[in-house]
């Protein structure tokens, strides 16, 4: 796993600087799991209100294929409950993901991808384990309704096993609706479009 971190570092790196579009995007959604478990005990109520927020650098390659990288804040809060034992959790992970785009049409597009996320508060984490860090496996499907508005909706489902006590805060899935605003294109994604 800490090759595959670092594979996507360093590819949504080298793409960060070469990038024809620069976006903002606002998601909210809902995060959930099958189950739970704490302390050998099941929580009810597995589920969680979701806000993602962050910048999109999107390159071209030709009319149709495209690369999408970006960082955001991922804030997940829930209330919890087991047995008699009533919470609520809040999290605020960074993710770092990194997709594959087809342009479907003038309207749509589709990308698939993957991302890094930190599993733990960042006081927390300790190099010498392996839980440090979780990889979710990506979809996004854009609306585009003019140059600057763009809809979507995103998805995001975890590859990695971890522990309950890392996914009470922040579960395992999500579904997600939000906005994308273009912020600018590059020259070179103006001349690509003539």
């Amino acid at each position: 796993m800490r090759k595959i971190s670092l594979l996507l570092v360093l590819i949504s790196t080298m793409h960060s600087f070469s990038q024809s579009e620069f976006q903002v995007e606002v998601d909210l959604g809902y995060a959930f799991q099958s189950e739970m478990i704490l302390n050998y005990e099941s929580i009810d109520n597995t589920s969680a209100f979701g806000v993602r927020f962050g910048v999109n650098y999107l390159k071209m390659f030709n009319d149709k294929i495209y690369v999408e990288t970006g960082l955001y804040g991922k804030y997940n809060r829930g209330n919890r409950r087991i047995e008699t034992l009533e919470f609520t959790s809040h999290n605020l992970k960074i993710q770092l993901p990194l997709y594959i785009g087809y342009k479907i049409n003038n309207a749509w597009k589709f990308s698939v991808g993957a991302s890094i996320e930190n599993n733990k508060n960042f006081e927390n984490i300790d190099f010498k384990t392996e839980d440090n860090l979780r990889y979710d496996l990506l979809t996004k499907l854009i609306y585009v309704y003019n140059n600057k508005m763009q809809f979507s909706f995103y998805t995001n489902w975890m590859i990695n096993f971890t522990y309950d006590v890392y996914t009470i805060s922040s579960p395992k899935n999500g579904l997600y609706l939000g906005v994308i605003y273009q912020l600018w294109k590059t020259k070179k994604a103006k001349e690509d479009k003539k």
